[in-house]
Order: structure tokens, then C-alpha cells, then sequence
């Protein structure tokens, strides 16, 4: 089985940038619990880094994924 951070990585940076609609599924599936982990912060991070450039937005869920880690 393929891991999700992976398959996840793979898809958010097909194209190297980071759009308004990635970050808005991005922010859906990790606040769904309302609970944000260390790993899934870590994820966002790892992205932002990869990404060749990124919307603004994606700079505000990792501050507030930063504010929320549990």
C-alpha cells in the first residue's frame, strides 16, 4: 500500500505550486478532527518547502495549524 504522505506530496506538487484549491482541501481534511498532530504539521511544512512557489494561503494554514498542534 502506498504511504499517504507520499501520494499526498505527489499530488499538491504535480505542477511545483501550491493553489488556492489545494490549500482549501489541504485545510478540510487536516482540521476534520479538529485536531491538528505534529505529523500533519510536519506534512504542511515538507510541501511549503518543495513547492517551487505556494498561494499566500497555504502560508496562512500552516500558521494556524502551528497555533493548533497538539
Amino acid at each position: 500500500m502506498a504511504e499517504w504522505r507520499k501520494v499526498a506530496k505527489a499530488f499538491a506538487l504535480a505542477d511545483g505550486h501550491i493553489t488556492q484549491k489545494e490549500v482549501e482541501i489541504l485545510r478540510k481534511e487536516i482540521f476534520v478532527d479538529g485536531i491538528i498532530s505534529k505529523s500533519e504539521l510536519d506534512f504542511l511544512l515538507e510541501i511549503k518547502a518543495e513547492a517551487k512557489t505556494a498561494v499566500k494561503l497555504l502560508d496562512d494554514l500552516i500558521a494556524e495549524a502551528q497555533a493548533a498542534v497538539k
